[in-house]
């Protein structure tokens, strides 16, 4: 356990100097300030308009209707994170995967750990551990800053059971991500060409996130960054129902939506999840199958390829 804590922390000061990663980290953060920014401005517009209507209709004697804000779940003005987290944060945790092999290979200090009694599991356990905690720490940011929005928030009032469903949502976008970041972690540790690790993650992540939800419910790439759109209701055609069952398991980004949904409390009445596997269960499932990849690719990695002078 040491020597695993010792590589993650060499790893994680690794990372620091990474410019590219902490680019795309610095945007994923960005992007969350600007979240917080478009929920805090919707629910003033929408304020500042039910104040105004409220006064007409007092006027004329009218009933007044409740506030919408107060009547949805205030944990909805957060749906655009479910957006930014399936594009910027998943692809934010495949470059940190995949540069967590590379710098040692690039670095050449993979022949001399392997000259060293290290096993493979110890050298995997303290990458995979790195991995953790850069994409938690991201997680983390986003979440802070989500949840100063909700206490600043005009007409917003968030309960126990919205703050357990708000933990929630980042638990499982931390999930969500490091399935991503272990899929990269092994394909980078399995071929040695720089290069080819990052793209075959790269077209994982492309696949998940635009292609599966097309095929299995006619989901556009425009409508795959809207939070709403990403959850309408599949064309009732025997062949989409078909392509639902066969790769809805498949399809994660369309799984994270559901759940985040579901948590955030803008689900669409009547949408059902679609694949024979609950949402739940087939984003644990995924994190195991990527946990073993990650595991396989640094069991075979070959410490003699690839590198400075290859």
């Amino acid at each position: 356990m040491r020597q695993s804590r010792t590589i993650a922390a060499q790893a994680m000061t690794g990372l620091m100097r990474e410019r590219t990663v902490m680019l795309v980290a610095v945007m994923f953060v960005a992007l969350v300030f600007v979240s917080a920014y478009l929920g805090w401005a919707a629910t003033t517009t929408v304020n500042a308009i039910y104040a105004d209507a409220s006064a007409y209709l007092a006027s004329v004697g009218q009933p007044v209707p409740p506030n919408p804000v107060t009547e949805g779940s205030p944990l909805a003005i957060l749906r655009n994170l479910s957006v930014y987290v399936s594009l910027i944060g998943a692809f934010a945790a495949v470059l940190t995967g995949t540069r967590l092999i590379e710098a040692d290979r690039t670095a050449g200090t993979l022949p001399l750990m392997a000259a060293r009694p290290l096993e493979r599991v110890t050298y995997a356990r303290g990458k995979v551990e790195a991995l953790g905690r850069a994409t938690a720490a991201i997680i983390l940011v986003a979440a802070i800053v989500s949840a100063l929005t909700l206490v600043v928030m005009p007409q917003v009032r968030v309960g126990a059971a919205d703050w357990v469903h708000f933990v929630g949502f980042f638990a499982l976008s931390w999930a969500y991500v490091m399935v991503f970041g272990l899929v990269a972690l092994g394909a980078a540790a399995r071929f040695s060409a720089p290069a080819a690790g990052l793209l075959g993650a790269t077209v994982v992540w492309l696949a998940v996130t635009f292609v599966l939800p097309a095929i299995t419910g006619n989901v556009t790439p425009t409508a795959a960054i809207n939070p709403v759109s990403a959850l309408a209701a599949a064309p009732d055609t025997a062949a989409f129902q078909l392509l639902g069952d066969l790769f809805g398991p498949l399809s994660l980004s369309e799984s994270y939506k559901f759940i985040s949904a579901d948590l955030l409390g803008y689900l669409p009445d009547g949408i059902q999840p679609r694949g024979l596997i609950p949402p739940l269960v087939d984003l644990l499932l995924a994190l195991g199958i990527s946990g073993g990849i990650a595991l396989a690719g640094c069991l075979a990695l070959d410490p003699n390829q690839g590198g400075p002078d290859a």
